[in-house]
């Protein structure tokens, strides 16, 4: 039985393992984002055991609770014979947490029944394919006793069977000895610390900096303290200036917290502290007040775009000014892509007074000065570079490639602020000299294949040329890598690329048919054969495909994949009253919006409201998950701004309290299984600040629009009407 179980969730844990997410890798469950129960948990029982679940899942108490705003409810009967299990996994995607041998397991402990210290479960890890040898919870408790908070500390060392060099997925509640009646505990805080982390005593009160309300929030903003030994900053709330409760911590790296009231309309007083390594508090800072109130459609525009302009601001990297791939831990790893799209972020954040002209100057001479040193291939960036050295980040060290489609992202965002700076050429003269340094080098006619030249290549290595390369070409992000290399000053591709190299999707035809690099002074590309054809074979995609969806006549673009993948070519390219061989994009774009709209609301993906839409559907070999993006609805405001403002306000009044924070929305919500993607994503973010402000002024689509070599490409390709 106990073996059946183990194989249960190894199931379920591969099902997680695909996503991508940001979380602290040492902290397994500090909250639940949803009430009810806890999204990433699976509880299975057998043989007369049992555990208490809510559809399968561990419940969540919101009640009694360590750390604000919620606890795990443990509630189980152990038989003889019988057998339970209870995974908790950290949310899909995280980094996890890699194994140190010198750490601890931690987390908080209240036992609420009458329970005998050997009643208390088993606990072991989880590793991929793997779990580690059980053990007894009981060997880990001093001080046993009821109805208070209990510290278990498991040093890794006494657990056996765990791979170093496996990171840990989550941990397992096992039943231990078989006892008569019913155990309820609660579980806080699981986390992974060192054994001996910095214990400087807080002695030096919390500094709150502001406290600004807005329809249903208040933004809280603080001094980031120095002390090695705070962990947290921990925020109280009160209605009354005297009784205050605690509604939420988060790290020492976060700056703000956005914190959803229970009503608009009234006066309410925060306070904080910080929070060591053990939990104990410093003394509390000033109090400040903040009275929201429901704003008009403008207002909510505002606060929603400056929330997703912060994700980028908090994640820039402090070296090199480039995006952050990942936050809140030692890796100054950054992302060429979604730096162009931060980029634009930034424009969008100083046009709004978001961001102030003088700091985002200042990031922009950084990041170019940086991306200036470092290595690239023939003119085309890595997709990931480490912001402390300027060393590219490869999937195999020793095939370092440049990336098309990043280097075009980049060049977008950076030919956008070169429009929206120029103003300030007294102070940024030299800097717009060297973003035209990076773009008039990147050699877009070297990416492409012998005899083929009116296809681009998404990659190249100095070490394996084009051998892992794929063509571009067909209607979605790869539009912009053709609007670019047609741009060019310097090294343009050819102009009948557009219609024989943009227009047509393809894939390899023979996935083992791969291309190589010989002989191959001209870096054109030559290819291994072992039969007589010297090109590989493609299946080949029309970029166009004329239908009618829910009575609309759409030409391209699809309602089966991510509507985000029609509004990606757009961020910066103009699409108003312009029309080329393919399509009229804007009228395009609103009838495909209308038509991913209809459907959504007509298989009732975002329940029963009609303004709750955006879904995006990953079908695998198991089963078919449906989720709601809510940056699909709120970036749609570029082409149904009045539709798109009552997405807003239903995302934000239903669900705002779990689904918007001080990086504007989440990932997703899946409204059927009660589960809040944990995570940001940059792509999301740039959609939703970027296409809004194009919705109200058109901003980023003039400034692109104003490029001479973007000018010269509407001129050759596009009419406009």
């Amino acid at each position: 039985m106990v073996r059946n179980i183990t194989l249960f969730f190894l199931v379920f844990l591969k099902s997680i393992l695909l996503a991508t997410a940001d979380t602290y890798p040492e902290v397994l469950f500090e909250n639940s984002i949803l009430n009810g129960n806890y999204a990433y948990s699976q509880v299975n029982h057998e043989a007369g055991s049992w555990v208490e679940n809510v559809s399968g899942k561990l419940p969540v108490s919101d009640s009694v609770f360590f750390t604000p705003g919620n606890a795990l409810s443990l509630k189980y009967i152990s038989v003889a014979n019988g057998a339970w299990c209870v995974q908790v996994n950290y949310p899909p995607g995280s980094r996890y947490y890699q194994f140190r041998a010198n750490d601890v397991l931690t987390f908080k402990l209240f036992v609420a029944s009458n329970t005998a210290i050997n009643a208390l479960p088993h606990v072991r890890l989880t590793q991929k394919d793997k779990t580690s040898v059980a053990v007894d919870l009981a060997k880990y408790i001093t001080d046993f006793q009821s109805n208070m908070w209990l510290n278990v500390q498991i040093p890794l060392h006494d657990i056996q069977g765990l791979d170093a060099d496996t990171p840990v997925y989550g941990m397992q509640f096992l039943q231990g000895e078989a006892t008569e009646g019913t155990h309820w505990l609660y579980v806080d805080q699981i986390e992974f610390l060192p054994a001996n982390p910095p214990r400087v005593k807080l002695s030096s009160p919390a500094v709150l900096s502001t406290a600004v309300a807005y329809d249903r929030h208040v933004d809280l903003t603080w001094q980031l303290p120095l002390t090695p030994s705070i962990r947290y900053i921990k925020i109280y709330r009160s209605e009354d200036n005297e009784h205050f409760h605690p509604v939420a911590i988060r790290p020492i790296f976060v700056q703000k917290c956005t914190d959803f009231v229970p009503y608009s309309d009234r006066k309410y007083y925060y306070k904080i502290a910080w929070v060591d390594y053990g939990y104990l508090e410093s003394p509390f800072s000033n109090v400040l007040e903040a009275s929201p109130k429901t704003g008009s459609d403008e207002k909510m525009l505002d606060f929603i775009q400056a929330a997703h302009v912060n994700y980028f601001v908090e994640r820039t990297e402090i070296n090199s000014g480039m995006h952050a791939i990942h936050f809140g831990v030692d890796d100054a790893t950054v992302s060429v892509r979604e730096t162009g799209l931060s980029i634009l972020a930034y424009v969008v954040g100083v046009e709004r007074g978001i961001i102030s002209r003088t700091s985002a100057i200042g990031r922009l001479q950084r990041m170019v000065d940086f991306l200036g040193n470092v290595e690239r291939y023939h003119g085309a960036f890595p997709e990931k570079i480490d912001g402390r050295t300027g060393k590219g980040v490869f999937t195999t060290d020793t095939v370092p490639e440049g990336d098309l489609k990043a280097t075009a992202f980049l060049m977008q965002g950076l030919l956008v602020a070169q429009q929206y700076f120029q103003a300030d050429s007294a102070e940024t003269g030299s800097l717009m000299e060297k973003i035209d340094s990076l773009w008039n080098t990147v050699e877009w006619d070297r990416f492409v294949m012998e005899g083929q030249e009116n296809i681009l290549l998404d990659r190249w290595s100095p070490t394996v040329g084009f051998k892992d390369a794929s063509p571009l070409g067909g209607f979605g992000e790869d539009f912009i890598c053709y609007v670019l290399a047609l741009a060019s000053p310097q090294h343009p591709i050819p102009r009948d690329a557009y219609t024989t190299g943009l227009g047509l999707g393809r894939k390899l035809a023979d996935s083992t048919h791969v291309m190589e690099l010989t002989n191959n002074p001209s870096f054109s590309v030559k290819l291994h054969t072992t039969g007589g054809s010297a090109m590989p074979r493609f299946i080949e995609f029309p970029y166009a495909n004329d239908t009618t969806l829910y009575s609309l006549p759409v030409t391209v673009g699809s309602i089966d994949t991510s509507l985000l993948e029609a509004y990606k070519p757009f961020l910066a390219f103009d699409p108003r009253a312009k029309r080329d061989t393919f399509a009229n994009y804007f009228v395009n774009n609103i009838n495909l919006t209308n038509a991913y709209k209809n459907r959504d609301k007509e298989k009732g993906y975002g329940g029963f409201s009609r303004d709750i839409w955006g879904a995006e559907i990953l079908v695998d070999s198991l089963d078919t998950v449906c989720t709601v993006n809510p940056a699909i609805a709120c970036a749609s405001y570029a082409y149904l701004p009045q539709d798109a403002i009552q997405s807003m306000r239903a995302f934000y009044d239903r669900f705002g309290d779990a689904l918007f924070t001080e990086y504007g929305f989440r990932r997703r919500i899946d409204i059927d299984d009660n589960a809040v993607a944990d995570a940001y994503d940059a792509e999301n973010q740039a959609a939703v600040a970027v296409m809004i402000e194009n919705g109200r002024s058109g901003l980023v689509w003039d400034l692109f629009s104003s490029n001479p070599g973007i000018q010269k490409v509407v001129e050759n390709y596009f009419s406009t009407e």
